[in-house]
């Protein structure tokens, strides 16, 4: 760590939270890459079977290549229920080390835990073509373990988010960083079929992975925890950043005298955490919209191709259109809230209004995929408006735990990202037992109607629970309300004659 006394330059041209901004948005945008690829691949990768009785319960070619299948025959034997536990694999890493990821990153170094997920991720997926050769086994362990690795990045960028971005900043820069994920995920959808035609499977694993390893170089030398910490910050920036995070420097030298274990006036922040209401009600809300989320991320490449019977490169170019706009739109949202939040709105109605837009509007999108039967057109326009209205989360409650836990956000923002990544695990397998041998038309009007029944409900609680008003010195005052009556010792006793 610098020294306080370090000789520091009045301005730079560039400001270095421009850096962050950037090359946070860059390695989770890659990470997604990483995630979502082999929902493209997979298509790939596998023995084509056909389908018992869906002849006449599939949409026909709207222009598309009706073989619907690849130039050449894949080289796994994996059936549907196979592909639906290996592209869940990935999610059992994931989801659960969010939660860790969260508070390793505030508690210690939030650059260095970014950067070996970066790293790791990265190699596993380089690794992953000889492992697939070992058998559809081992290929789910590096599955698991790149979304071991994966899960810790955003995480991080989260606990770095709130270190170097003031407070006036934030919603519109949440929408950009953490719009990545759909940025990642065109890039994904878009190249990985016709990567995968011309140039063989493997080259998706090879080719992104390589690219997610060389994102750390520019990321160690760029990028430091927290702003005053950087040996090339300058002077102006990082007073400017301490003075509209909350933090002076006259604070933050206090905390660097403290011990570890006083650091924080919480100690351990989980109690906290855990047993405040509006904290559930937002991570209801994550779990509902990232429901919908991975059930298209998962499975919209595989209902392109065996529902509207667009070959396989054309199948992930055309589910990369809802992400393509939804990537545009977020940072739309995080544009308006901000200039809603200038004028006087208040953060917990701008959270209000568009999560009605992500969490009603959403399913009234996925009600018009399953009337539109064989329209091929309005079936993609619906999916697009679909993600568009997801995605309004980010002008939302997606930053919610921030405001709640100002001080304990590294924690609450693993839990948010763990409830958002849970539906990860299991969709891909609510979608394998609806459609598994009955790629038809109706078996795929259930896998929407769940989606639309989660993403809908949890939007009932949040307005009965959620707010956007800080929560810790709330709890702080309930512990010590309850921690008066052990203080209380001897009683006066009146002796009566």
């Amino acid at each position: 760590m610098t020294s306080s006394n370090t000789a520091r330059k009045e301005s730079t041209l560039i400001p270095l939270r421009a850096a962050v901004a950037i090359l946070g948005f860059l390695g989770i945008a890659f990470q997604y890459v990483l995630k979502v690829t082999l929902s493209v691949a997979i298509g790939g990768m596998v023995k084509q079977t056909p389908q018992e009785d869906a002849t006449d319960n599939t949409c026909g070619p709207a222009g598309a290549n009706t073989t619907s299948g690849v130039s050449q025959p894949g080289d796994f034997d994996w059936d549907e229920d196979m592909q639906g536990y290996i592209l869940s694999s990935y999610y059992y890493g994931y989801a659960p080390v969010n939660i860790i990821a969260g508070y390793t990153a505030s508690r210690y170094s939030a650059r260095w835990v970014y950067c070996t997920g970066l790293l790791m991720a990265g190699l596993f997926s380089v690794l992953g073509p000889l492992a697939a050769e070992g058998g559809p086994v081992v290929f789910m362990l590096t599955r698991i373990i790149v979304g071991i690795f994966s899960g810790i990045i955003t995480p991080s960028m989260h606990v770095m988010f709130g270190r170097w971005f003031p407070e006036n900043e934030r919603q519109r820069l949440s929408g950009f960083i953490f719009s990545a994920n759909y940025l990642g995920t065109v890039l994904s959808m878009a190249l990985s079929g016709t990567m995968v035609k011309s140039l063989g499977w493997p080259s998706v694993f090879y080719i992104f992975g390589g690219i997610t390893i060389s994102l750390t170089i520019p990321w160690l030398y760029f990028v430091y925890s927290e702003p005053e910490s950087h040996p090339r910050i300058s002077q102006k920036e990082l007073d400017y950043i301490l003075e509209n995070t909350g933090r002076s420097k006259k604070t933050n030298d206090e905390k660097k005298k403290l011990p570890d274990d006083e650091e924080s006036k919480f100690g351990n922040p989980w109690p906290m955490v855990l047993s405040t209401p509006p904290m559930w009600a937002h991570c209801f809300v994550m779990f509902g919209i990232g429901w919908v989320n991975y059930t298209l991320l998962s499975e919209l490449p595989t209902y392109m191709e065996k529902i509207l019977h667009y070959d396989l490169d054309q199948a992930g170019l055309v589910s990369a259109l809802p992400y393509l706009f939804g990537w545009i739109s977020c940072s739309i949202y995080g544009y308006v809230t901000r200039k809603c939040t200038q004028k006087g709105v208040r953060i917990i109605t701008t959270m209000r209004v568009w999560d009605a837009v992500a969490c009603i509007g959403t399913p009234l999108f996925l009600l018009g995929v399953t009337l539109a039967n064989c329209n091929v057109t309005a079936i993609i326009a619906l999916f697009v408006m679909t993600m568009v209205a997801r995605c309004a989360i980010y002008g939302g409650s997606y930053m919610n735990h921030l405001y709640l836990f100002p001080e304990s956000y590294g924690s609450a923002a693993g839990l948010a990202l763990t409830s958002t990544n849970i539906p990860g695990i299991i969709t891909p397998l609510v979608t394998s037992a609806f459609v598994s041998g009955r790629q038809t038309i109706q078996q795929w009007k259930y896998v929407f109607y769940t989606s639309m029944a989660v993403c809908a409900i949890p939007y009932v609680t949040f307005l009965a629970f959620g707010t956007a008003d800080e929560q810790e010195s709330k709890w702080l005052e309930r512990k010590e309300q309850k921690r008066k009556p052990a203080h209380i010792t001897d009683v006066p006793v009146t002796n009566s004659v």
